[in-house]
């Protein structure tokens, strides 16, 4: 049963980490305008600037349906990761206090 647990945690996580490197990649490559106003962060810099108060008010403003269809699998990815996480502490919990 943890090993289920556990591969299904990988799973959500990989498929968060991809669907946030697409979105920063068309962000880059399909807004460079809004990119430079980002000041073409690197590496680990990229999602410090993304949550950012300035960067949220530029990533609003994008219209590019591709930009904007990454930043909703980005979020739905990142809400389906952090609800896992939460079920299984909660499950864990549960199950600890009454076994």
């Amino acid at each position: 049963m943890l090993i289920f647990l556990i591969s299904i945690w990988v799973l959500l996580m990989l498929r968060s980490a991809f669907s946030e490197y697409y979105y920063y990649q068309s962000v880059k490559n399909l807004e460079p305008e809004v990119w430079q106003q980002l000041g073409s962060p690197k590496y680990f810099k990229i999602p410090m600037v993304f949550v950012s108060p300035n960067g949220l008010k530029l990533l609003k403003n994008i219209t590019n349906q591709t930009v904007c269809e990454h930043a909703k699998k980005h979020r739905q990815a990142g809400i389906h990761f952090l609800l896992y996480v939460a079920l299984v502490l909660i499950g864990s919990i549960v199950f600890f206090k009454f076994a």
